[in-house]
């Protein structure tokens, strides 16, 4: 079954949403060269706390790309960089046990 990585973070003093969903809409030509991207959405709360939603084909593939990225190589990269605050990030993954659809 699939993976869900789940990246939670808040936004760097003087970024805004607006910033936030350039940055990641930037970045989605990373996210799609990745070997087993299958999907990726971004959530937001009422405070301000951020969730980049990314399903992957395997626990193999949401690694790898974790590995892989890098803005120096991948300058697609930088503005998340630039509003994304790293001290408030953590990403999880999830094994998908069960799915319906609408």
């Amino acid at each position: 079954m699939s993976v869900i990585e789940t990246v939670r973070y808040r936004l760097k003093d003087g970024a805004t949403q607006k910033d936030a969903l350039a940055a990641w809409e930037e970045s989605q030509s990373f996210a799609r060269a990745q070997n087993g991207f299958l999907g990726r959405k971004l959530a937001v709360t009422a405070e301000g706390d951020f969730l980049d939603h990314v399903e992957w084909a395997s626990i193999e593939d949401a690694k790898s790309a974790a590995a892989n990225f890098d803005p120096s190589k991948f300058p697609e990269l930088l503005g998340l960089m630039k509003v994304l605050d790293e001290s408030s990030m953590t990403m999880t993954h999830y094994e998908v046990l069960g799915e319906a659809t609408a």
